[in-house]
């Protein structure tokens, strides 16, 4: 099969945290392709300040811009006002003059190991989200027990005849598809704002991306690809302070440095605080916070 034209899609817009992030993530790409390596490949990015990402003058990926402003990012909430729905706003609006195969990340990610096999097999038709996060009548769950309870006791629905139970949640911070399922996009979209209004939950957006995708084909997890740490918004500030400090730094310098920056590590450390704060700090709600870093000391690592 020949190999279409690759797009990988980004949403930036708002605060600085997620410029922070969404360059971090750009970042880790340069740090797996040397210029040039990604062939038959854009990078676009939605975003209300071109001017960040332009003004790192010796990066060599190759992004593009669709600029949006306060006015279609409403739009894109919709009637709902949901703001997850942007997400699918920008998927249809990008798609609508681009044929090819589309991998739509969201700014709070690493792109960890090479990702041309993903690329390739959403050109031969397979679909992509980040990780399973469980079935949808799993109770060890809350937060799909509480939709399960929804569906079971208070909306009854079925999708082409499977009760909603039997659906596998996926993380919806990636999507890899190619256009030929654009029809996706449309379905997804009436069934957030058809349930939203009844359960205004943040996960409804990414319920309706896993309940379609399923519908279409099987779903492959980009977890071995890429790593998604939406549950560390801790780690905003350790960004801000990277930032700040290598603000005068080339593109192929903060590429180096920006391995100090490790997620995973982070992400651990979060964890085993609060495995190990004991009841008086649950009793306390006592909060983990990030050391600051030492980036001058740091450097000596590399």
């Amino acid at each position: 099969m020949e190999q279409q034209k690759n797009y990988i899609v980004f949403q930036c817009y708002g605060n600085e945290s997620i410029f922070h992030e969404c360059t971090y993530a750009l970042l880790s790409l340069s740090r797996l392709y040397t210029p040039g390596q990604l062939i038959n490949t854009e990078i676009w990015i939605y975003t209300d300040n071109p001017g960040w990402f332009s003004s790192f003058k010796d990066c060599t990926l190759p992004i593009h811009y669709r600029a949006v402003n306060d006015k279609t990012i409403k739009a894109w909430k919709g009637e709902i006002n949901f703001v997850h729905r942007v997400k699918v706003e920008v998927l249809k609006d990008f798609i609508k003059d681009k044929s090819g195969n589309i991998l739509y990340l969201d700014c709070d990610i690493v792109v960890t190991h090479p990702i041309d096999q993903v690329l390739k097999n959403i050109n031969s038709g397979q679909l992509y989200m980040h990780v399973r996060e469980g079935l949808v009548g799993d109770r060890g769950n809350k937060v799909l027990a509480k939709l399960n309870d929804h569906y079971k006791n208070k909306s009854p629905l079925k999708i082409k005849e499977k009760p909603v139970h039997e659906f596998a949640m996926w993380n919806a911070g990636v999507l890899g598809f190619n256009t030929k399922y654009a029809h996706i996009l449309e379905e997804v979209l009436a069934f957030t704002d058809s349930e939203y209004p009844n359960f205004p939950k943040h996960i409804i957006e990414q319920f309706a991306f896993s309940i379609y995708f399923q519908q279409a084909g099987l779903v492959k997890a980009a977890a071995p690809y890429i790593f998604h740490y939406w549950n560390l918004k801790e780690a905003r500030d350790i960004l801000s302070s990277f930032f700040t400090h290598f603000k005068d730094k080339s593109w192929v310098e903060l590429t180096r440095y920006s391995s100090l920056v490790q997620m995973h590590a982070l992400m651990q450390e979060k964890a085993n605080f609060y495995r190990n704060r004991g009841m008086l700090g649950s009793m306390t709600s006592k909060k983990w916070l990030p050391e600051k870093q030492d980036w001058a000391e740091l450097i000596k690592q590399l």
